[in-house]
């Protein structure tokens, strides 16, 4: 048996779709502990590191989540989207194995967000010499949908307490709770809009009226520019690009890039879900209580992630 962190477990009667409240939001932190056991693999062996408190300047993971953004920007950016595709080329996962591509080079949001966060592993790794990043989680928690997998939570479950990758993470102990208006380049946001659907993005930066990015909240911001992957499914007209969402209350105004519009701003964080990945050496600081064994596998819900923004 190998020790392993599984995520604090609600069940939710209702769905994330909900009316907008004020705009207001409190940062909110996870104190959930304990742990709980799952069989090893053959041939994988995942001891949890134990891991010391990380120092002032080794807190947050950002800067490699957005060296991540640049790279697959200039590499595998507008290569199509589609619901069915997860990642946009095979992820080698140090010496574990590889993590295989589906219907590359096509993905979709929740794919991307953890595309995201892979390149982010290997950039820091290669940066730092730091592979002990890889035995935190098995592969296969990557490549599963259950309870006990990172990615069964990041593609959205609410009855794994998950509305998004900031759950994911924070479900894991990889990750905290961020307010909106304290978010940092580089952080984690899944939406909903007023249409129903939804999207994992990562956040860029605030925008006010105009589109204009501001270096941090205040009274003009109206919304955020994002890296995901939408639009269509034709390379060129889809797949890894920016996006600038914007709040409903503000209406659709023009912007220089294009919008995601009719988005819900709300203080209810399975409504906008909102935190930031920490730095490896700060991982696993929260181990929540084991879930129930009955909990099924996640199913994606492509219709909800249907990739289409206002200007695709």
């Amino acid at each position: 048996m190998l020790n392993f962190f599984a995520p604090m477990l609600f069940i939710f009667a209702s769905g994330a779709f909900a009316a907008e409240s004020a705009f207001m939001l409190d940062a909110v932190r996870s104190d959930a502990i304990g742990s709980v056991s799952v069989p090893a693999i053959e041939n994988e062996v995942y001891p949890f590191p134990v891991l010391k408190p990380a120092p002032p300047d080794e807190t947050y993971f950002n800067e490699y989540v957005l060296k991540a953004v640049d790279f697959l920007y200039a590499n595998y950016r507008l290569l199509g989207y589609d619901i069915h595709s997860i990642l946009t080329h095979d992820i080698v996962y140090h010496t574990y194995g590889t993590i295989p591509a589906l219907r590359p080079p096509l993905t979709m949001c929740v794919a991307a967000q953890m595309e995201v966060i892979l390149t982010a592993y290997q950039i820091y790794a290669e940066e730092t010499g730091d592979y002990s990043i890889y035995g935190y989680l098995p592969k296969r928690s990557f490549e599963g949908l259950s309870v006990a997998d990172i990615k069964g939570h990041i593609w959205v479950n609410p009855e794994f307490n998950s509305y998004g990758t900031a759950d994911a993470l924070i479900n894991f102990g990889m990750g905290e709770r961020t307010a909106f208006e304290k978010l940092k380049p580089g952080a984690f946001v899944n939406i909903n809009r007023t249409n129903r659907t939804g999207h994992a993005v990562t956040f860029i930066a605030y925008i006010d009226l105009k589109g204009v990015v501001q270096p941090e909240y205040n009274s003009s911001v109206v919304g955020f520019k994002y890296f995901s992957s939408q639009g269509g499914r034709n390379a060129g007209s889809g797949g890894f690009d920016y996006r600038y969402a914007v709040f409903s209350k503000f209406g659709c105004p023009t912007m220089p890039y294009k919008r995601d519009c009719n988005v819900i701003y709300s203080d209810d964080q399975k409504m906008l879900t909102t935190g930031t990945m920490l730095h490896p050496k700060s991982w696993g600081r929260l181990t929540p209580p084991p879930p129930p064994a009955s909990l099924k596998d996640t199913v994606f819900n492509g219709k909800f992630f249907d990739g289409a923004t206002t200007d695709d």
